[in-house]
């Protein structure tokens, strides 16, 4: 008999820990009181009222305010560092979490300024339509009888006042839109010349990969674009027949909330890491809370939701700067000391953790884009704040800078999974 067994078996054996599911990570929660004021607020009653974690309707708000304050809003971090205000979020989850549902609802201000701005232009644009297609058909009257006239003077003369006709045809104004749900990159370039070169890409899916993979272009990624309006760099994109369009600082907000077997792979697509696309997105991996509701949600009140309306709307509403040619441009915000002393702190931080065996060492595409990513926070969060007023006449304050840090801090673990 195997008397090594026997010791052995009759020794207490130390009990296995709980193991840890791989597919489901132990990560910090996104405290909502991080979000000020009457986005605060509406985050956390959609988020009760919905049953759904904390960190989707915090994503959907952040990226609606990040659509209206890009238009007119962007921050200087230090002379010669500028960041704009649009954010990438993805807020991962599986099916039947009613993330429809909540993007529906954050983004339903952008929707309703959108309908009632249409409503206020409609007349013009008709009146503009009317005189433009009078213009059009004196031209072309001209044109035919330069065509028909025999005295070669003439015929010159009515084709010269055909062309001063069609020289004077008005522009007639654009039905105004700042989101999508599904555009190519090509249309989308069209979109943001269009619409002040601001826009926003919102889904509760992932089909924005596939198009930017090139589901349209045969496979070809095209991801020029989509690159620099994160970053607002200059952009010409030409096209064949097409006119030639080009952007001096265009700046997309991207929302989505896709299902987390959509995040798998994405780094193998080509061009989607090595370009820096990925590292661009600020990832939020919630639990699901399937199999753990109440089933019984209290709904928004009514003065939470009419505040949050109000607050994306003024917002949307307000003025934007001009530069010495008249052409406009966003508003600059500036840091406190104390603001950029702590922005400063943090940058430093993830610097360290890039090095040779640091945390971040494998996440630089994403760790160097992350103290960007808290200036553009901070600078929403402080157009939240002075929504009702003029933001850009008072500097973010390090209490602001503090709760950006905070979110990022959050956003970090999650986008480190």
């Amino acid at each position: 008999m195997n008397t090594t067994l026997l010791n052995s078996a009759s020794v207490p054996q130390e009990e296995w820990p709980e193991l840890v599911p791989l597919d489901a990570p132990n990560l910090p929660r996104l405290d909502l009181a991080y979000l000020p004021d009457w986005a605060g607020d509406y985050a956390r009653t959609l988020a009760a009222d919905t049953e759904t974690p904390s960190e989707l309707a915090a994503g959907m708000i952040l990226v609606t305010c990040a659509t209206a304050a890009a238009r007119r809003l962007r921050v200087m971090v230090k002379p010669g560092y500028f960041e704009p205000c649009n954010l990438w979020f993805v807020v991962a989850l599986p099916p039947g979490n009613r993330k429809s549902a909540v993007q529906s609802a954050a983004t339903a201000p952008l929707i309703g300024w959108e309908r009632d701005q249409s409503e206020f232009m409609q007349p013009e644009i008709n009146r503009i339509t009317s005189e433009r297609k009078t213009l059009e058909a004196r031209a072309k009257e001209k044109r035919n009888k330069a065509a028909k006239e025999k005295d070669l003077n003439k015929a010159k003369a009515l084709a010269l006042e055909a062309a001063d006709l069609e020289a004077e045809l008005p522009e007639i104004p654009m039905q105004p839109q700042i989101w999508t749900s599904d555009a190519t990159p090509e249309r989308l370039g069209s979109m943001l010349a269009e619409q002040d070169e601001c826009m926003a890409w919102l889904s509760s899916e992932g089909g924005v990969f596939d198009l930017l993979q090139g589901r349209y272009s045969n496979g070809i990624p095209n991801l020029d674009l989509v690159l620099k309006a994160h970053s607002g760099d200059a952009e010409r994109v030409d096209r064949g027949s097409r006119p030639p369009v080009f952007l001096r600082s265009p700046r997309l907000s991207i929302g989505l909330s896709p299902q987390p077997d959509v995040l798998r792979g994405l780094a193998a697509k080509p061009g989607f890491r090595g370009r820096g696309l990925l590292g661009r997105f600020l990832y939020l991996l919630p639990p699901s809370p399937l199999g753990y509701r109440t089933l019984e949600s209290v709904p928004v009140p009514e003065s939470t939701l009419n505040a949050y309306t109000a607050g994306i709307r003024a917002m949307l509403d307000w003025e934007p700067a001009t530069d010495e040619h008249g052409n406009e441009q966003p508003h600059l915000l500036r840091l406190s000391n104390e603001a950029y002393s702590e922005w400063h702190d943090f940058a430093k931080t993830l610097e360290v953790q890039m090095r040779p065996g640091g945390d971040m060492e494998h996440f630089t595409d994403w760790a160097g884009k992350a103290p960007g990513a808290a200036a553009r926070l901070a600078g929403i969060l402080h157009g939240i704040k002075h929504a009702h007023d003029k933001p850009w006449e008072a500097v973010i304050t390090a209490g602001t800078m503090i709760d950006a840090l905070e979110i990022i801090a959050v956003i970090t673990r999650h986008s480190l999974v």
